[in-house]
C-alpha cells in the first residue's frame, strides 16, 4: 500500500498537512468517492483550521497532478477518488453510490462517426443497482409476510 507522502513526493508536490490528510482519508477508504464538503467535515476533527477554499485547492491540484479523480454527478455535485489505476464506474440507482470496477472491452471502443473529435479518454460508466442494495432488498421480501 502506498503512503500520502509516497504519492505527493512521486509527483514533485511540497508536502503539506492538507494534501497529506487528504490523500490519507481516501487511501483509507479506497474506491469510495467523496464531495469536497464531506472531505472537509472529516477532516475538522483533526484540523479545525482547515478552511473551505484550501480544501478545493488541495483537491483541485491532486487532480491536476493525476493522483485523483473528479466526477460529476448529475446532481450537479463534483465527487473525488483516488485516480491511481485506469478505472471505470458503477452508480447504483437506489443508494446513489458510485463504485471503482474493472471493465473487459473498453480499449475497443471508438466513436463511430469521429466528425474531427479526438478522443483521449475514455470514462464508462455503468448504472444499475449494486450488490448491497440488491441483497437488502431480497432481504427484506424474504422477511416481508404475504397479504
Amino acid at each position: 500500500m502506498v503512503s500520502a507522502e509516497d504519492l505527493i513526493r512521486s509527483r514533485q508536490m511540497r508536502l503539506t498537512p492538507q494534501r497529506r490528510a487528504v490523500l490519507a482519508l481516501l487511501l483509507d477508504h479506497p474506491g469510495r468517492h467523496w464531495s469536497a464538503d464531506a472531505i472537509r467535515d472529516q477532516l475538522l476533527e483533526t484540523m479545525p483550521e482547515l478552511a473551505r477554499g484550501t480544501t478545493y485547492k488541495t483537491l483541485n491540484e491532486l487532480v491536476r497532478r493525476g493522483i485523483l479523480e473528479e466526477l460529476a454527478t448529475v446532481d450537479g455535485v463534483l465527487l473525488y477518488g483516488l485516480r491511481l489505476e485506469p478505472h471505470h464506474h458503477f452508480f447504483c440507482q437506489s443508494c446513489r453510490r458510485w463504485y471503482d470496477v474493472a471493465a473487459e472491452g473498453v480499449e475497443r471502443l471508438r466513436l463511430v462517426e469521429s466528425s474531427g473529435h479526438f478522443p483521449e479518454a475514455v470514462d464508462l460508466t455503468f448504472r444499475g443497482v449494486c450488490a448491497s442494495c440488491r441483497r437488502s432488498a431480497s432481504d427484506t421480501s424474504a422477511t416481508t409476510p404475504d397479504a
